[in-house]
């Protein structure tokens, strides 16, 4: 029995609920396999109560500063390095490329996290049209109300405000302004964080019980990324190629899980002519995912149902836009 396990209570003790991690940090059991706690990252210290991320590979390589019972996180020696936006992170090594998300390099693939707040609050109710945009010097998207575009009180209300708060006003029902109701809102989904490999797309809605706007997330892939982005060989087809699909079901992994179930998904092919083959039409389906350790999750997943050629290959700062439809709602796949 090792050191860090002598230690171990005969009767475990943790706390109501595990401890809130970061962005792309999971949760790992501690040495003693009591409680749950975050998961150490690449080069940070670490101990048998302060256990590495294996979901991303990481091991802790004690004997670090001479202390036998602290050491570092490192990557396994097996784990393949990731080129992003011409940048190179070993296995296991966490980046921010912008201030709205948080990636990860696994084994050659990136996967990246929204760092922006899941719940955004409600619009000012004086704003005719709210726009969601992201205002000047910072990072995560806001509600933004032009100048012009304010809703002001009839003259009615006006009136009423001059009055004491003791007496008494009787409105006709003509003039209630705000309604009971929820108008249903949503923008459409983002492209993907990432060109290629797995990424995250987001939209905000207010299609809840609650009528309270909240950010959903799902990932996405626009293609692997050992799929060329330009054909080998130059045709004068103006058209995207079509939609690649494995020949055979696959499992999708993610963060060191995968699918418990097989699929074949559409990924997009290249343009002929150099542009960019993006996504044009989407949904969303709701997948299970199952981890080594037997703990399994659930994601929303982008599902591609076809592609078309864009001259522009990222609009990331593009403000979105409320719609009262619902696109690319969540679709669940029957076992």
């Amino acid at each position: 029995m090792s050191q860090g396990e002598s230690d171990c209570p005969t009767q475990c003790s943790c706390g109501p609920s595990p401890p809130s991690c970061p962005a792309g940090i999971s949760w790992v059991t501690d040495a003693c396999g009591c409680c749950k706690v975050c998961a150490r990252q690449f080069n940070q210290d670490c101990s048998p109560s302060q256990p590495c991320d294996h979901i991303k590979g990481l091991h802790c390589h004690l004997g670090a500063g001479g202390d036998p019972e602290r050491g570092l996180c490192r990557a396994e020696a097996q784990g393949r390095p990731c080129e992003f936006n011409g940048r190179v992170y070993q296995h296991g090594e966490d980046f921010q490329p912008s201030c709205q998300h948080q990636c990860s390099c696994m084994d050659g693939v990136v996967g990246c996290m929204p760092l922006c707040p899941q719940q955004v609050p409600l619009p000012d109710w004086r704003c005719s049209q709210p726009r969601l945009a992201r205002p000047w010097g910072r990072c995560c998207e806001e509600w933004v109300c032009d100048d012009k575009n304010h809703i002001t009180l009839p003259y009615i209300l006006l009136m009423t405000l001059s009055f004491s708060s003791t007496e008494l006003v009787s409105l006709p029902r003509s003039q209630v302004l705000l309604s009971a109701r929820c108008l249903p809102q949503t923008t459409d989904w983002t492209e993907c964080s990432t060109t290629c490999g797995m990424g995250i797309s987001s939209r905000v809605t207010n299609n809840n019980a609650e009528c309270r706007l909240v950010r959903e997330t799902r990932l996405c892939q626009v293609r692997q990324c050992d799929l060329p982005l330009t054909p080998a060989i130059k045709v004068k087809v103006k058209k995207c190629q079509r939609t690649v699909r494995p020949q055979e079901p696959i499992r999708i992994n993610f963060a060191g899980c995968s699918t418990t179930r097989r699929h074949r998904p559409h990924t997009c092919g290249f343009c002929a002519d150099g542009r960019c083959c993006t996504p044009s039409l989407t949904r969303t389906v709701r997948l299970r995912f199952q981890c080594p350790d037997g703990e399994g999750f659930t994601r929303n997943v982008m599902w591609i149902q076809s592609c078309s050629c864009k001259k522009s290959c990222h609009n990331h700062s593009s403000p979105s836009r409320p719609s009262v439809s619902l696109h690319n709602d969540i679709h669940n796949f029957r076992h």
